[in-house]
């Protein structure tokens, strides 16, 4: 008897271990280049407020995390391209991902199983009157379905800018409970405001110092706004008092969901990684080597840097000013401070930010 208690004991550890994954979503991945590059997996709200990162072996991956409910993943590629994972507790998912431009194929799990055959209708679809009528049908068979808030950021954010007249006629035919999805409540506030841009920039391929391609979409959530100080090399002097002058407004709100980056829109790789290796700050540099011709410099109708600029999670120029002092009212209404339970201490007097480009 004796010796049956450490057995049973040991038996019932393995119990409870099985029945505390036995809630987790499982993704099993195939490259069929057999790509061993790093793949970026990030969410497309607050469901998975984090990014976590994939090693390929040999092609293939398994990878795993226990969800709250369901919740839409995007893997980001090194070359830039992007696939939706629909995870759901208890289920294990296989994605084949092709070499170049082919097809994708999911399964597992009803969402992602709803999602294939859209996904295959509608590659060829070309404007955004086909890519409407088709979500709308998606929506009428199935209003309550978790995939169409990924639809909407996929074919009417992402893929053909549409108006907020469009997406809003979409969104209220979909039921009362969809219609609170954490990425469209922040949708819909975005289009509540008057923006200075309606051009949308997350597939905005940037590089990092490696010269790695990152997708602009890939840098935080799209909950998250981005703080960004946009330069050139051309105008060194005044970029570098610029970049580091907004430290003290990226660590002012540090605390909220806000990423502060800068972005130079210098045509030479070479001489911009010189310049940003003698930085000393702590956000992440990019390049975008369009120069003049970035989307950003298009979208935002800018004629001069450097520029502070704002852009929602969707990747939308939400405020630009040459001011510290205007972006920091910015955001305080955009992201106001937590409600505290205890009034702090004071420390004396707040650091003002005083610094105008012009």
């Amino acid at each position: 008897m004796k010796r049956l208690i450490p057995a049973i004991l040991s038996l019932c550890l393995m119990l409870g271990s099985c029945g505390r994954h036995s809630d987790s979503f499982v993704l099993d991945g195939t490259l069929q280049d057999g790509s061993t590059d790093s793949i970026i997996v990030f969410g497309l709200d607050n469901r998975f407020d984090r990014t976590d990162t994939i090693r390929p072996l040999d092609g293939t991956f398994r990878w795993s995390f226990q969800p709250d409910t369901v919740t839409t993943l995007i893997l980001s590629l090194a070359d830039g391209r992007q696939f939706p994972v629909f995870a759901e507790k208890g289920v294990t998912a296989s994605i084949t991902i092709p070499a170049d431009s082919g097809l994708f194929h999911i399964e597992g799990g009803s969402c992602n199983d709803a999602y294939l055959p859209f996904y295959n209708a509608a590659i060829n679809d070309t404007t955004v009157e086909m890519s409407r009528a088709r979500i709308d049908s998606f929506i009428v068979r199935d209003p309550f379905s978790e995939v169409t808030p990924y639809l909407l950021y996929e074919y009417m954010v992402r893929k053909h800018h549409a108006s907020p007249a469009v997406i809003n006629t979409l969104i209220a035919k979909m039921s009362g409970n969809m219609q609170d999805a954490p990425f469209l409540i922040t949708l819909k506030s975005e289009m509540k405001e008057s923006k200075p841009s309606n051009t949308y920039l997350t597939s905005l391929a940037l590089r990092d110092t490696t010269g790695k391609k990152i997708e602009f979409s890939s840098i935080g959530k799209t909950t998250t706004h981005v703080l960004c100080c946009l330069w050139a090399s051309w105008n060194e002097e005044r970029a570098a008092t610029a970049k580091h002058a907004m430290k003290d407004l990226a660590d002012k709100y540090a605390d909220r969901d806000l990423i502060a980056i800068d972005l130079s829109i210098d045509v030479s790789f070479d001489r911009w990684k010189n310049i940003v290796s003698k930085d000393t700050l702590q956000w992440k540099s990019y390049i975008d080597t369009d120069g003049w011709d970035s989307k950003v410099v298009t979208a935002g109708e800018l004629k001069n840097t450097p520029i502070y600029l704002l852009f929602s999670g969707t990747r939308r120029i939400t405020f630009q000013t040459t001011s510290l002092e205007a972006m920091d009212r910015e955001l305080d209404r955009v992201l106001p401070a937590p409600k505290k339970k205890t009034a702090p201490v004071s420390a004396g007097k707040p650091k003002k930010l005083k610094l105008n480009l012009n």
